[in-house]
């Protein structure tokens, strides 16, 4: 029975560990840039975010802001996976094989990052491509430090199963809603360019997260 309280001591430790880093990246954006990050978490004026931080003359994706940004989506996207494990296979039981997941997603992220930026390259509207990806970003970053919030919640009261996956469902439709209207407007003034988010969608956007699921996750349930 001792053993058993230890061992989840230690677990419990580990992820309160991931939690406690993930609120110093956020501290540490408010620290370069308080208004911004005000600006970042008025989920009802994002448009207006949008349009201040997109008419910088140059829009930097490794700057310490956007990086740090970065690094929360894939620590949610982990903590979401572990979450979810949870309630049925235990993909992650030890905290080494949450770090090992954690470098995967970030080298699979920044490689899909860089393909993405190739393919927007070869859209005639860059301007259009360039507000496209800003505001995919934004809105990622905006999600998941509300799915962050939720699964804190979540580590520490242990929601129902039922409770988690109807949560974190609505969450997603929202985002995947939010995802597609962005494209929509993209290329709906340009017909001709509908071949690129067939591209888009499936080459960057589904057969990627397919293939990490094969080789990550699947292999070890």
């Amino acid at each position: 029975m001792g053993d058993l309280i230890f061992k989840n001591n230690i677990h419990q430790d580990w992820i309160s560990l991931i939690f406690f880093i993930n609120l110093l990246f956020i501290s540490w954006m408010f620290f370069l840039d308080p208004l911004r990050l005000r600006g970042l978490i008025k989920f009802y004026a994002t448009d207006f975010y949008i349009s201040k931080f997109i008419s910088e003359k140059k829009l930097n994706y490794l700057s310490p802001f956007n990086l740090l940004s970065f690094f929360i989506i894939v620590s949610t996207v982990c903590l979401y996976i572990f979450s979810f494990s949870n309630f049925s296979n235990k993909l992650i039981q030890f905290s080494f094989e949450y770090y090992y997941l954690m470098i995967t997603l970030f080298v699979f992220l920044s490689l899909r990052f860089f393909l993405i930026q190739s393919i927007l390259n070869h859209i005639k509207s860059m301007n259009k491509s360039k507000l496209l990806y800003f505001k995919s970003f934004t809105h990622n970053v905006q999600f998941s430090i509300i799915l962050l919030i939720f699964l804190f919640f979540n580590t520490y009261n242990s929601f129902t199963k039922h409770i988690f996956i109807t949560i974190s469902g609505c969450l997603g439709v929202c985002w995947f809603y939010y995802q597609i209207k962005i494209f929509i407007s993209l290329f709906r003034p340009n017909p001709k360019e509908f071949l690129y988010i067939i591209l888009y969608l499936c080459t960057l956007k589904i057969i990627p997260w397919y293939w990490f699921y094969v080789f990550i996750i699947d292999s070890k349930l």
